[in-house]
């Protein structure tokens, strides 16, 4: 009735696995966990996962990337409701799979959200939880207002739907986005309801400031593919914004010497999201106008 997804790679999934495999046992319907390996450098990551009841594993013969992988997890799943969630998470609560099981025949997709600890992290892992906590850990109500902003870190998806919006020969970071927006477009309505995952991979600031990079090219790639749409993120609208304006190149110019100020800023003790915001916007303007 249920296939849990989950694209691994060098992740420890113990926790996950453990936490998922005890809920299981309390239901009363068929649940199948899926690992899908993308070719880990750590045969450690994945080792003996298969002892823990209902996991099935495969590896795949080389690195193919996270949409691809979801690709062939999906066409592995027995069953027409999936539930994807990312090796880096913990369930936030103990009955996890019983509320997602709840609204199986509710909607096509359902969105439980996300959550961040209290505990403050190292320096070092500041940014992305600061960010965390106050752009991502929303309450279903919260979402609702911006119902198309999803998180696929933690998605209940009917197959079918999946397969015919995942593109699993791009391999860009930041596609939830034109995920969401192809979800928009279809006319597919999302379901938000409060049952996050702690997520609990924080990356490091300059790792995250990288894949905030990888994210504007992204979003400038599909706008020119037509993949989505050139209003529908907010860094987007704030663009469009600035250029009807006529100042949209002025400020990109404003902020190119600040750059280094930023990342010294957003790596410190007290990270800025309104500096990350303005980080975002020169990389996406400039990938705008890049020939």
């Amino acid at each position: 009735m249920l296939s849990i997804l989950i694209p691994t790679f060098n992740d420890d999934l113990r926790p996950l696995l453990q936490d998922l495999c005890s809920q299981i046992q309390s239901l009363k319907v068929a649940v199948e966990i899926i690992v899908g390996d993308d070719h880990s450098d750590r045969p450690e990551s994945y080792a003996n996962l298969e002892d823990l009841g209902p996991v099935k594993l495969f590896r795949n013969p080389k690195n193919l990337g996270r949409t691809a992988t979801r690709d062939v997890l999906a066409q592995k799943a027995t069953y027409h409701t999936l539930l994807f969630l990312d090796a880096d998470v913990i369930p936030s609560n103990e009955d996890f799979l019983k509320r997602y099981l709840a609204q199986i025949d509710k909607a096509s997709v359902v969105f439980g959200g996300v959550s961040y600890s209290a505990e403050r992290p190292k320096k070092s892992l500041l940014l992305r939880w600061v960010y965390g906590r106050g752009r991502e850990a929303k309450t279903a109500e919260q979402r609702k207002r911006n119902p198309y902003y999803i998180i696929s870190q933690n998605l209940l998806i009917k197959k079918d739907v999946f397969l015919s919006i995942n593109a699993p020969e791009i391999q860009r970071y930041g596609w939830d986005n034109v995920f969401s927006f192809q979800l928009y477009k279809q006319g597919i309505e999302v379901l938000h309801i409060d049952n996050p995952v702690l997520h609990m991979g924080i990356e490091s600031c300059d790792n995250y400031l990288d894949k905030v990079n990888q994210a504007m090219n992204t979003l400038v790639w599909a706008e020119r593919q037509g993949m989505i749409s050139k209003d529908f993120t907010s860094i987007q609208k704030f663009y469009n914004q600035l250029n009807t304006l006529c100042v949209a190149g002025l400020m990109r110019q404003i902020l190119k010497p600040c750059l280094p100020l930023m990342r010294r800023q957003l790596a410190s003790g007290i990270p800025s999201i309104r500096v990350l915001d303005l980080y975002k916007f020169y990389y996406f303007s400039w990938y705008k106008n890049k020939a």
